[in-house]
């Protein structure tokens, strides 16, 4: 399936254990966008996503969007990556 990338929202920011690089919007096959990926570093140099998510009265984050497809996850995870390499540099 398709991935491309429609906007990405530099944000550089240390986090406790990792790194916000920014944000992105995907649109997957035509069919599916998602707004506010974030792309994150991790202290020993992974890169991964985190959705969107939204925070309940506990306190504790809960994702929006959710993927059954480890490999779509995937496929979105290297599509931000490689748009982040090709239009800012090194990660």
């Amino acid at each position: 399936m398709e991935i491309k990338v429609l906007r990405f929202y530099p944000f550089p920011l240390k986090l406790r254990k990792a790194e916000l690089l920014g944000y992105g919007d995907i649109l997957i096959g035509n069919l599916l966008e998602i707004r506010g990926i974030k792309l994150l570093k991790k202290e020993n140099g992974g890169i991964f996503i985190a959705l969107p998510s939204i925070q309940n009265k506990n306190g504790s984050f809960i994702e929006i969007v959710r993927f059954t497809d480890r490999n779509l996850r995937e496929e979105i995870r290297k599509a931000l990556k490689d748009y982040y390499l090709k239009h800012y540099g090194e990660i």
